[in-house]
C-alpha cells in the first residue's frame, strides 16, 4: 500500500464528512455560515433568499458528501484488500464527474438564491 494515497483517501473521506456536517448545520440553524458551500463573491447579508438556497442545496450536499466519503473509502479498501487494476483511476474519474456536477448545481443555486436583493 502506498501510504501517500492512503492518507489522501482519508483526507477525502474527512472532506466528505465535513460537507455533510456543513449541510446539516445549515439546515438546523437556517444560516449559511461556511465558505465550504458558497463562493467568495457572494455576501450572505445581501442575499435575496438564503433559506431557499439552504432548502435547495441541503439534500444535494448530503448526497455529494456521502459520494465523496464512499469514493475515498472504496479507493482505500482497494489499496488495502482488493488491489484491482485501474480501480483508482475509475474512482478518480467518477469523483471528478460528481464534483463537476455538484459545482455546476451549486453555482446555479448561488446565482438564483444568493445574488443581491
Amino acid at each position: 500500500m502506498n501510504s501517500t494515497f492512503g492518507f489522501m483517501d482519508i483526507i477525502i473521506m474527512v472532506s466528505g464528512a465535513y460537507l455533510v456536517y456543513v449541510a446539516v448545520q445549515m439546515k438546523r440553524t437556517g444560516e449559511i455560515t461556511s465558505s465550504a458551500i458558497i463562493g467568495k463573491g457572494y455576501d450572505i447579508k445581501k442575499a435575496k433568499d438564503p433559506k431557499g438556497f439552504i432548502d435547495y442545496m441541503y439534500l444535494k450536499s448530503i448526497v455529494m458528501g456521502v459520494l465523496v466519503i464512499l469514493s475515498g473509502a472504496l479507493d482505500y479498501m482497494n489499496e488495502i484488500y482488493w488491489n484491482l487494476p485501474y480501480f483508482s483511476l475509475i474512482m478518480c474519474g467518477v469523483f471528478l464527474v460528481a464534483i463537476i456536477i455538484y459545482c455546476k448545481i451549486s453555482m446555479d443555486a448561488q446565482k438564483k438564491y444568493l445574488s443581491p436583493k
